[in-house]
């Protein structure tokens, strides 16, 4: 653990240790110009003490005792305020006291002015912006923003909560897009399942009314039917189900070579790609150590793979980047590419592009290959070249 210093630069402690010292400086010379005064003001006022004996005069210096001899015989002096009115000894016993008072006294009166000081110059304001911070906070207001301009401990701390209000800002957000999300994700779920259940409520209708008048076969196409229905009611259910455990999802990096997660790539390419080419590159080196969940990159490639696969006319290409701390996956095939609204859209739930014919697809993998992306500390991004190109960005 490092010494603290004291005096660093833009620091309270230093301040503090400043202020108070100019304060213990201020109050000594106070107090010894003060006493001074007391000391002086004194001996002149009373400078010399006059004693009478026999005939003659003794002058004894004032504050002096002893004994004095003259011709008319010995004067013992042991009162050094002999000679002097109560009021003249009142006076002398107040700047007596004064004089050694005036320590104590200016030191405290010194010691408290710099701290008022100290306190209004360093601490209120910092004090105040915080507790506005702390009870805007608590009234769960976060439209705003905590400005501090000094670099000391108090600046810091006004900087750590402009941070956590971003934080929380952020946090409340990305709540209430996950709230609308859902919503989205509910209607367009139900208004999928309203087709299959309305064929099921004809089909069992038609069978209920019709069923001993109908043909053998009639009544084995109609139990197809509903059977096929049923089977994409209960993958509509799988579906959902397996959005809502992605939420739970912990992210484990480990390390691994950007070799051995490309080998992956390609044994995978090359067994989905059957019948188109499949290529792949590594953009830097290929024993580059990476830092990610193997299982989440596979699973956003797999996605990827089989969107490309749909699309593509003959090829599909992969490349790999490691940069800036993240893994860059890009997967592009040589199709049509995506149309304007695809490229706003595509990554939604249970949207299909406007190019899409197979039914038999809910719509869900760019969605899928987004939520992951993004429980990874990355994105996803979609763009044309020669075709359609989707880039998953995962954090390191």
């Amino acid at each position: 653990m490092g010494k603290i210093n004291l005096f660093q630069k833009n620091s309270i402690k230093t301040a503090f240790a400043a202020t108070m010292f100019i304060g213990i400086v201020s109050a000594l010379l106070l107090s010894l110009f003060f006493a001074g005064v007391c000391q002086w003001w004194a001996s002149e006022l009373y400078k010399k003490i006059q004693f009478e004996v026999s005939d003659t005069k003794i002058v004894i210096e004032f504050g002096q005792t002893g004994e004095f001899q003259n011709k008319g015989g010995i004067y013992h002096t042991q009162n050094h305020l002999e000679g002097l009115t109560p009021m003249e000894q009142t006076m002398y016993n107040i700047l007596t006291f004064m004089s050694i008072a005036v320590y104590p006294i200016f030191f405290i009166f010194c010691i408290a002015v710099t701290s008022v000081l100290f306190y209004k110059r360093q601490l209120q304001k910092p004090l105040a912006i915080l507790g506005h911070a702390a009870a805007q906070i608590a009234d769960n207001n976060l439209d705003f923003k905590i400005a501090y301009d000094k670099k000391d401990e108090l600046g810091n701390l006004c900087a750590s909560f402009e941070k956590m209000r971003q934080a929380l800002q952020e946090g409340n957000e990305e709540m209430w897009q996950q709230m609308e999300e859902r919503k989205r994700l509910n209607a367009a779920f139900s208004h999928d399942l309203r087709t299959p259940l309305t064929v099921l409520k004809g089909q069992s209708e038609l069978l209920r009314q019709y069923a001993p008048r109908m043909t053998a076969e009639k009544v084995r196409d109609t139990s197809e039917m509903m059977y096929r229905h049923i089977i994409r009611l209960e993958e509509y259910v799988q579906t959902m189900g397996e959005l809502q455990r992605m939420e739970d999802i912990e992210i484990v990096r480990q390390p691994v070579t950007m070799d051995a997660l490309c080998r992956q790539f390609r044994e995978t390419g090359e067994a989905v790609c059957d019948g188109k080419v499949f290529s792949y590159e590594v953009i830097g080196s290929k024993h580059e150590r990476l830092h990610v969940d193997t299982a989440i990159v596979l699973r956003v490639f797999e996605n990827l793979l089989a969107n490309a696969v749909r699309f593509a006319k003959e090829e599909i290409t992969v490349s790999a980047e490691s940069q800036d701390g993240y893994l860059y996956l890009a997967v592009s095939d040589d199709g049509t590419g995506f149309a304007e609204k695809d490229l706003k859209n595509a990554t939604k739930p249970f949207y299909k592009t406007v190019r899409e014919t197979d039914n038999g697809h809910f719509g869900m993998g760019l969605n899928i290959c987004k939520i992951l992306c993004e429980r990874h500390g990355g994105y996803i991004r979609l763009s044309n070249q020669k075709g359609a190109v989707v880039t998953a960005a995962f954090r390191q």
